[in-house]
């Protein structure tokens, strides 16, 4: 007999439970660390595949002017200018591609053969009666990557990744001891005057005919008003080259070798 008299016999009861579930501060604190975990990720991404490139063509480049390369015309797809900056008088010339708009007095890169040139242009350059200063920087897009970015378009151009490469041809002049050259000084005794000697004809052939390559690349480079920003960490590359020089268009000739006179 029922004896509860607020219950019915066809009435069952029916219990309350409380159901857990997350809120809305909680999935929202997900959803930010989720995201936070993307922009990282992302971010790792993107600097490994600018180092990589940027590792690809420093060693390109490298070999480009170390072997004196002429047929590389394709390098004026990729090559948006090249400034030449002489710093004793504080002019620059500058090349650019010629489907870009160029400054006033400006010059077009044609052919792969001017763009190695003017990159192997001596940083120290002796003109008989003054040594001039010049500093080599060219503004580049990746020749390496996605094909996406291979376009000729603007978009596509502006899409690309670009970078800034300084080039450093400097003549190895100052390499030996200036005593172990100094075949002029006073008292030195007849042998090492005879070492002294030769080891200077061998200086002064090594000045005309050997450099030190340096390229720092450095990227990305971004569009900004007028000019560019230069972001990311520059990276160098270092070899040592040797050949005669060109005269006119700068080319190394690794196969030939000048005498000192």
């Amino acid at each position: 007999m029922n004896t509860n008299k607020h219950e019915s016999w066809t009435t069952s009861t029916v219990s309350r439970r409380t159901t857990a579930a997350f809120t809305m501060v909680e999935i929202a604190l997900c959803l930010g660390v989720i995201a936070i975990a993307l922009v990282a990720i992302i971010g790792v991404l993107r600097d490994n595949r600018e180092d990589t490139i940027i590792n690809a063509e420093g060693m390109l480049w490298l070999e480009a002017i170390r072997s004196g390369s002429r047929g590389l015309d394709y390098l004026t797809n990729f090559v948006d200018t090249i400034t030449v900056s002489n710093l004793n008088d504080h002019t620059a010339k500058i090349y650019t591609r010629p489907d870009l708009k160029s400054a006033p007095g400006s010059e077009y890169l044609t052919n792969g053969h001017q763009v190695v040139g003017l990159l192997t242009i001596p940083k120290y350059l002796d003109l008989g009666n003054v040594i001039s200063s010049n500093k080599i920087t060219a503004r580049v897009r990746a020749i390496t990557g996605a094909a996406a970015e291979k376009g000729f378009s603007a978009s596509a151009r502006d899409f690309a990744f670009a970078y800034r490469l300084i080039s450093e041809v400097v003549p190895l002049n100052y390499v030996r001891p200036p005593d172990s050259t100094n075949y002029m000084a006073p008292g030195i005794p007849a042998a090492e005057l005879v070492s002294r000697s030769n080891l200077w004809v061998i200086a002064q052939n090594e000045a005309r005919n050997f450099y030190e390559l340096r390229l720092t690349l450095q990227g990305p480079v971004i569009p900004k008003g007028s000019g560019y920003d230069v972001l990311g960490t520059p990276r160098t590359f270092r070899t040592l080259i040797s050949g005669a020089r060109d005269p006119q268009s700068f080319l190394l000739q690794p196969s030939s070798f000048v005498r000192a006179p």
